[in-house]
């Protein structure tokens, strides 16, 4: 009886474990016993297929003489041990590529047909390089504990609310030291307009301007939206570095608003800032770990992207180019942010005292600029 192959010349038979050869023989065994007797079957069934002829072996070294006689030798495989024989079969099977794995003795081959012998190596050369290159990357480092430090951040929301009571004259009748100023003196003071922060360089305006609010809806819709954003980013960062970083996202966020708008534009309110901690915490998370390929970075940003979309393109008086100007430096100062903190490391609890204090110090000497 010729072979399945259909050649009356073919090697010793091979026990294969596991490939394309193993269905197709237990496929004609079957296809042969549907007009045999029922024990002429179970003998086909049980019969160990054969390995067919010119299939060639990937686990053993191609020999010079048949390399040199090639137009393009064949690549060199490392040698292959029994736990890279699973990654092997894999990358063959994603490749759709036909092979047959084989054991003879202790050992297992894989052999595939001879055409697709180039094909193979090439594939699997390019996944071992790329095993061996991920094993050479450093880990990435852990991320930092994050900080129970939750009651600062809503302290700081707190004197932000307080401190629009001292502009609307709340505790006037309280007899305090503050100052005696009607609420659109202070709106004139400290407002962004276009006019007075470029024409006459009243620069000192895109911070203060972040203090303000027109109305208590507005500040208490900025106090409920930040506590989502704010408290998230100081237990990362720590309450000092979060707020300074907020603060200057927001400055920046103003700045470039300053610049594309029209000379008669007015803007205020602490929302620049807010959508300047959700650009923060996206470039943060988009550089944790280093520079590691753009889906990581893309993932957070369109986060805050659609976050913006949600939550900072409704209302009649909604500042939707400050809102997105904030995003964008706020995705600038996290970026910055995360690559000092990698290259420096996470930074002592003085220096987070320290950046708390130039943030008030930096809000402070803008207000004292702007009354003057």
């Amino acid at each position: 009886m010729a072979p399945p192959n259909g050649s009356d010349r073919f090697r010793r038979p091979r026990a294969v474990r596991s490939g394309g050869a193993s269905a197709l023989a237990g496929r004609s065994a079957v296809a042969s016993g549907l007009a045999a007797r029922p024990e002429h079957v179970a003998a086909a069934l049980r019969r160990r297929p054969v390995l067919p002829p010119y299939w060639r072996d990937l686990t053993v070294p191609v020999p010079p003489a048949q390399n040199a006689a090639l137009p393009a030798p064949l690549p060199q495989l490392p040698p292959c041990v029994m736990h890279c024989l699973p990654r092997w079969r894999l990358v063959l099977e994603a490749r759709n590529i036909p092979f047959m794995a084989v054991r003879r003795g202790d050992r297992q081959h894989l052999f595939v047909p001879a055409l697709y012998e180039r094909l193979a190596r090439q594939e699997l050369l390019a996944a071992e390089g790329e095993d061996a290159a991920a094993r050479a990357r450093p880990p990435a480092p852990p991320p930092a504990p994050l900080r129970a430090n939750a009651h600062l951040t809503l302290l700081g929301l707190l004197l932000l609310a307080l401190w629009h009571g001292v502009r609307m004259g709340w505790w006037w009748d309280m007899n305090l030291p503050l100052p005696d100023l009607d609420p659109d003196a202070w709106r004139d003071a400290g407002a962004m307009d276009v006019y007075y922060t470029v024409a006459r360089g009243q620069w000192y305006r895109v911070v203060t301007a972040l203090t303000l609010h027109a109305d208590s809806p507005h500040l208490f819709g900025n106090i409920l939206f930040g506590s989502f954003f704010l408290i998230p980013l100081c237990r990362r960062v720590g309450s000092g570095p979060g707020w300074l970083l907020t603060i200057l996202a927001g400055a920046g966020g103003n700045v470039l608003n300053a610049l594309a708008r029209p000379a008669s534009h007015v803007s205020l309110g602490f929302s620049t800032a807010l959508f300047g901690a959700v650009g923060v915490l996206s470039g943060l998370l988009a550089v944790e770990g280093g520079w590691s390929g753009w889906r990581r970075m893309v993932v957070p940003l369109a986060a805050g992207l659609a976050i913006l979309g949600m939550l900072g393109s409704e209302g009649e008086r909604t500042d939707l180019g400050a809102h997105l100007f904030g995003l964008v430096a706020g995705i600038v100062v996290g970026m910055a942010a995360q690559g000092l903190r990698e290259r420096f490391g996470a930074p002592p609890r003085w220096l987070e005292w320290l950046a708390g204090a130039a943030c008030a110090a930096l809000l402070g000497g803008s207000w004292m600029l702007a009354l003057r």
